[in-house]
């Protein structure tokens, strides 16, 4: 991967910075106490990925994360946050190009550097935010690489324009970020009106949006109207109870400015339910004009090769999810969730195993497991386990 010079600058900066954290932070302790946050955490994550059991890859993932705010006084608030990984395994050795799919966020100004690049080991580094923000008691002013959060439910956010990610995806819980300005207005405790646009060397590519939240019948909604890449949309969504039921849903309808193109939904709404005995309940369903209309065949490549946006959040055109979660014990959660692709007969399943093994320390166990209907028959199509440590600090 080709990179500029400037950035190589930049991140030397960055690294000098954080490198010289600690003796300023000794210097200067009172300070430092009261203006600076410093967190991160180190992960060891091992894949074993395979169809039955005559073959198996195996990978590893050393993942470092970086995370520094620094307070510079009652308004001004400056945040950096670097994402490192170490990739080794049958993966970085057997496919080619594998790391032209490590830089996969949504931004033209480039902030990443692969440190090495080798048939059997890949260095990543990324910074995913470096984002200034300005408040006051009604205003707040965001620029620079940061989340902006604006989905409701927890698999599928049609909402979510900025910030499109994978439910598969599970080790990033931070998520992606994006280059953007984002200014929010508080009108009051329950209303705000809130308009970002991204930065990309397209204006094809670019989006501007503009969301009014406010609250009613005891319900938070949000209402949006953009214009997303070629597109110009409008959305609602919204976050509720019914008695004891939480009611969640967000709708997108898209326009393109291309009459001869025909405009197209994306909706979802999803359901939570606690039980008294700690189990909790998420059931959600999906809608997505866009996708595969017409019942065919399975192929896990439908999951892995289609674009993934606001307008296209699973290959097929109806999805449904269920989740059921417990947590036994303060230390130990246990979770099951499974997806169903209607159009594509796919079946996809995830156990989760978590455990606090100290109040730094955590293990979680993670599977995947992909059921299809290649020949009328359901049939296993792909597994992949998931071993994971963690230590935040």
């Amino acid at each position: 991967m080709k990179r500029k010079p400037n950035y190589k600058i930049f991140w030397t900066l960055v690294f000098m910075v954080l490198i010289n954290y600690q003796a300023f932070t000794q210097e200067n302790n009172n300070w430092a106490k009261e203006h600076i946050s410093f967190s991160g955490y180190i992960k060891f994550l091992n894949i074993g990925t395979f169809q039955d059991f005559d073959a198996m890859l195996n990978d590893n993932l050393l993942h470092n994360r970086l995370n520094l705010k620094i307070y510079l006084d009652e308004h001004f608030t400056v945040n950096l946050e670097l994402r490192n990984r170490a990739l080794w395994g049958d993966s970085v050795r057997l496919i080619p190009n594998y790391a032209s799919s490590l830089d996969n966020g949504n931004q033209d100004i480039d902030l990443s550097l692969l440190l090495v690049d080798k048939p059997a080991l890949l260095v990543h580094s990324k910074i995913d935010r470096l984002s200034l923000n300005y408040q006051s008691d009604k205003w707040r002013f965001t620029i620079g690489r940061q989340r902006i959060n604006w989905g409701k439910n927890l698999v599928w956010n049609p909402n979510d324009l900025f910030n499109t990610y994978s439910f598969f995806d599970f080790d990033y819980e931070e998520r992606p970020g994006t280059d953007a300005l984002r200014i929010q207005y508080f009108t009051s405790g329950n209303s705000s009106v809130e308009t970002a646009v991204n930065y990309r060397n397209n204006w094809d590519d670019t989006t501007l949006a503009l969301k009014y939240n406010f609250n009613k019948f005891s319900y938070d909604f949000q209402v949006l109207a953009a214009k997303y890449f070629d597109d110009y949309m409008m959305g609602i969504g919204w976050e509720g109870a019914v008695k004891d039921i939480g009611v969640k849903g967000e709708f997108s309808y898209f326009i393109p400015q291309d009459r001869a193109k025909e405009s197209l939904l994306s909706a979802s709404v999803s359901l939570d339910y606690y039980f008294k005995n700690g189990i909790s309940l998420t059931a959600s369903t999906l809608f997505n004009e866009n996708g595969v209309k017409e019942v065919t065949a399975f192929n896990p490549v439908n999951f892995n090769s289609f674009q993934l946006n606001a307008k296209n959040l699973m290959p097929n055109r109806w999805s449904s999810f269920l989740q059921i979660s417990k947590t036994p014990t303060p230390a130990v959660n246990l979770s099951f969730a499974t997806i169903y692709a209607y159009e594509i007969r796919g079946f996809f399943m995830m156990p989760q195993f978590s455990y606090s093994l100290s109040q730094n320390w955590d293990f979680d166990t993670t599977a995947q497991i992909f059921y299809g209907k290649p020949n009328d028959k359901l049939e296993n199509i792909a597994n992949s386990v998931f071993l994971r440590f963690r230590w935040s600090f």
